[in-house]
């Protein structure tokens, strides 16, 4: 089937779009910092980092107020929720992103990923459940077990 993940960066190339867009914010036209921006974003949802994913949203969701059909901006936003864990929120702008780009093949294989990832954490939590469930049963049994009838 391919690749399995997305693509991560490490905490260096995350330092060198930071200095390239402080840098080109500066001096640069619209148009550059815009791309530079852009460039920003990709690094934080694809690093390595919790709080660079964070970032990432939080750049991504002040794009999206200025332009609500986004495409890369509201799939960087989904990148970053399911780099947070936050697969239900990552699945909610992946189905409004496909709903107004169907096709779109990076938001279908991340589609792809959330929803693995959200039934590998409901079996998690079904197995925890049911641990829980049998130490109560085994707790329940030598306890009752001890007393006279």
């Amino acid at each position: 089937m391919g690749q399995e993940h997305l693509p991560s960066v490490e905490l260096d190339f995350v330092k060198h779009a930071e200095d390239e867009y402080h840098s080109i914010y500066q001096t640069g036209t619209t148009e550059e910092v815009d791309a530079a921006r852009f460039r920003l974003v990709w690094a934080l949802v694809h690093s390595t980092s919790r709080s660079h994913h964070a970032r990432g949203l939080e750049l991504c969701r002040a794009k999206l107020r200025e332009q609500t059909k986004d495409k890369e901006y509201r799939y960087f936003a989904a990148v970053a929720s399911y780099n947070m864990g936050q697969y239900i929120e990552s699945r909610r702008e992946l189905a409004t992103l496909l709903q107004e780009h169907p096709g779109f093949r990076q938001a279908e294989f991340l589609r792809g990923l959330v929803e693995d990832a959200i039934v590998k954490e409901g079996l998690v939590g079904v197995g925890a459940g049911v641990a829980l469930a049998g130490v109560v049963a085994l707790a329940a049994i030598f306890l009752g077990g001890g007393k006279k009838r």
